[in-house]
C-alpha cells in the first residue's frame, strides 16, 4: 500500500483545523459552579424619624476587605445569588415594617450595581428578608476582588423608637473555567 505524502499532509492540516475550531467549543461546555457565602457583614441601621419619607440610603458597610478567594483557581465570573438581612435587636417599634421598599448596592471605586430590591407589600418576617436578587446578569468579580461596601437603600412609610443592628449574609455563584 502506497501512502502518498501530499494527502498525508494535507489530511493532518484539515485536522488541525477542526481540533483547533472546537476548542473554544469544548472549553465553554468545561465549567463548573459552585456556591459561596461571605462573611457575615454587620451595620447599624439609623432610627428613622418622622416623615417626609423619600428614598435615601438607610446604611452601609464601609470598606469591605476583597473576598479571599485565593484558593479558587479559573474564576470566570462571580454572580450574586441571594442576599439576606436580619435585625439582630429589632423590636415591634424598629422592624421591616416600617419600610416601603428595601434595596441592597454594592459599590467599589467608582462602580456600583443594584443587587437586590423588593417593594413591601407586607413583609412575612419582620426582623429577617430575602431580598429577590436583580443583578445576577453582573459579573461582581471586579467588585468583590477589591475593596467594595453594601448600600442599604429604602423608602420609609414609618418611623422606628430607635437604631437596630443588621447582619447581611449574600451567597454568590462562582463560575469556573478554562
Amino acid at each position: 500500500m502506497k501512502i502518498n505524502v501530499k494527502t498525508s499532509f494535507i489530511g493532518a492540516i484539515l485536522l488541525a483545523f477542526v481540533s483547533l475550531s472546537s476548542c473554544d467549543k469544548v472549553k465553554d461546555a468545561i465549567q463548573a459552579d459552585i456556591n459561596y457565602t461571605a462573611a457575615t457583614i454587620t451595620f447599624p441601621i439609623e432610627k428613622i424619624p418622622d416623615g417626609p419619607y423619600t428614598e435615601k440610603k438607610l446604611a452601609g458597610s464601609d470598606n469591605l476587605s476583597a473576598l479571599d478567594l485565593s484558593k479558587y483557581s479559573g474564576i470566570k465570573s462571580i454572580h450574586v445569588k441571594s442576599i439576606k438581612v436580619k435585625l439582630k435587636n429589632g423590636d415591634e417599634n424598629s422592624n421591616f415594617k416600617s419600610l416601603k421598599k428595601v434595596q441592597i448596592k454594592i459599590v467599589s471605586g467608582s462602580k456600583e450595581a443594584l443587587l437586590a430590591s423588593y417593594t413591601n407589600e407586607s413583609f412575612n418576617d419582620l426582623y429577617e428578608i430575602d431580598i429577590p436578587v436583580t443583578g445576577t446578569e453582573v459579573d461582581l468579580k471586579s467588585f468583590v476582588t477589591s475593596n467594595f461596601s453594601y448600600e442599604l437603600l429604602g423608602e420609609a412609610k414609618a418611623p422606628t423608637a430607635k437604631k437596630v443592628d443588621a447582619e447581611l449574609v449574600a451567597e454568590y455563584t462562582l463560575k469556573f473555567g478554562l
